[in-house]
């Protein structure tokens, strides 16, 4: 470990595109500044931007420029070769080549409660109140104000305290989501040990999660990727490309089927295509 001060750095980052994959609606604690990006996972807390192809990056953690580098390579999942993707969605004559506007989008590996939590608030909202919410907890009940709170955190909170951040009726479901980690502090490894189906069963029993948020903890969180989580942008784009008049739970079959461990990075492109107007619904 590094003493404390500022450390600075930078490395090659091939085929990845920094804008496109924090602003594709995964993850929800950064926030712009000039050229880039800051914010915080895994206790670092840091200022992110690109150029070409180097990630540059800027730091008051207790960490060597080195190991802030492998924590960002795994938390951007850099280590993956996208060319079987790439592949897949040139072969397919139902995908339009625009996506190759939005090569570089990578899957982020997100801490299991943070991408838990945030998908619990997604339900009936927007990325830029989820955004605002996220900063308030930070701000509220994170460490230094910079980072997500933990699960006991949140637990030891109350409902009243939640709403009044903007949680809404969302509130109870984290409130309860948190106590329930906590009183099954193993439950979070068991998902993660567990196959996606055994994984989904056990985290629709969490208050305020259905199929698609479980898919969207699941990819996210749990990096699961044959979870396809089906939103509206997704049903738009399915039923347009491929079918009509199929129910979100086909999509869901579909889409695993079509495209299996594939998938959760095929659903990424889709959605942000779709939501940014890339491709019309």
């Amino acid at each position: 470990m590094s003493t404390v001060g500022v450390q600075q750095g930078s490395f090659l980052a091939p085929d990845f595109h920094l804008q496109i994959t924090i602003e594709s609606g995964q993850v929800f604690g950064f926030s712009k500044f000039k050229e880039g990006y800051q914010g915080s996972f895994g206790g670092i807390s840091l200022k992110l931007w690109q150029k070409d192809e180097r990630l540059f990056f800027e730091s008051d953690a207790h960490f060597s420029p080195r190991e802030i580098e492998l924590h960002l390579k795994h938390y951007f999942d850099l280590e993956r070769n996208l060319s079987p993707l790439y592949t897949l969605l040139e072969q397919d004559p139902k995908i339009p080549s625009v996506l190759n506007r939005i090569r570089g989008l990578r899957l982020i590996r997100q801490d299991i409660w943070e991408a838990m939590a945030c998908f619990i608030l997604s339900s009936n909202n927007n990325i830029k109140r989820i955004q605002q919410i996220w900063h308030r907890l930070a701000k509220a009940l994170g460490r230094d104000g910079k980072h997500f709170p933990n699960f006991e955190i949140i637990a030891d909170s109350n409902e009243a305290f939640l709403r009044s951040l903007g949680l809404g009726y969302r509130a109870p479901y984290l409130l309860k989501s948190a106590r329930l980690v906590c009183e099954n502090v193993d439950i979070l490894k068991k998902i993660d040990r567990a196959s996606y189906s055994e994984a989904k069963e056990i985290l629709i029993k969490f208050p305020g999660v259905g199929s698609k948020v479980a898919d969207c903890i699941l990819l996210y969180g749990f990096h699961k990727m044959e979870a396809f989580p089906v939103d509206v942008w997704i049903e738009r784009i399915l039923r347009k490309l491929y079918f009509r008049n199929r129910s979100a739970k086909n999509l869901l079959s579909f889409a695993q089927k079509k495209w299996g461990l594939l998938g959760g990075y095929v659903q990424q492109y889709l959605f942000h295509g779709a939501r940014t107007g890339i491709l019309e619904t």
